[in-house]
């Protein structure tokens, strides 16, 4: 595994993203248990729930008058959920944190390894893909149980007599596991590359 000479400006980007990274996957972890107990507490469960076409006035007008506004996503509190909701809600939780401490334990590793000098390898390759995997299976199952949820949460609150769920689907991952994607392309396109070249000297 060939190093490139890398100068004392990129050692140090590589591995301050390194420890940047890890101090995200323990923010990561907070935030995952905070959830998972706000939603075993059972009482006033807040969802963040998607609407279409619904209503609402809220006092933002003149002298705090009431203004109708659209509505796209609120936050909604649930008591008494069903077990399969509350169970729902965790798993989200969970998946997500997995997932994301999985791709940045991918991403920590790859700055490393660029603050070593190994660019174009057959390592760093492997770990854009998991670390992309990693997104898209997150991306998949977490937006499914966050659906069941909502579904939950909504029949708790309303007593199964509102039915204006959709499926909310966040483009933010989809577009970063697009972006993984064309670096993890690159970075195999720049791996033959090398191996070429090096084959050539």
């Amino acid at each position: 595994m060939a190093r490139q000479y890398i100068d004392r400006g990129d050692r140090f980007a590589g591995w301050f993203t390194a420890a940047l990274a890890a101090i995200g996957g323990i923010w990561i972890v907070v935030q995952a248990a905070l959830r998972i107990a706000e939603v075993v507490r059972g009482t006033d469960v807040p969802v963040l729930a998607p609407f279409a076409g619904e209503q609402a006035e809220l006092p933002i007008g003149p002298e705090g008058s009431p203004v109708t506004v659209t509505v796209d996503q609120a936050v909604i509190t649930g008591n008494g959920l069903a077990p399969i909701t509350s169970v729902s809600l965790v798993l989200e939780a969970v998946v997500v944190a997995l997932g994301l401490l999985a791709a940045l334990a991918c991403l920590a590793l790859l700055c490393i390894n660029l603050a070593r000098g190994i660019a174009f390898s057959r390592p760093n390759s492997r770990l854009i893909l998991i670390g992309t995997i990693a997104l898209l299976v997150t991306w998949a199952a977490g937006g499914l149980f966050r659906t069941m949820g909502v579904n939950g949460t909504f029949a708790a609150v309303s007593e199964h007599s509102y039915d204006n769920v959709i499926f909310a689907a966040d483009l933010g991952p989809a577009l970063a596991i697009l972006a993984l994607g064309m670096i993890g392309t690159a970075f195999g396109v720049g791996e033959r590359l090398q191996r070429d070249t090096e084959g050539l000297v």
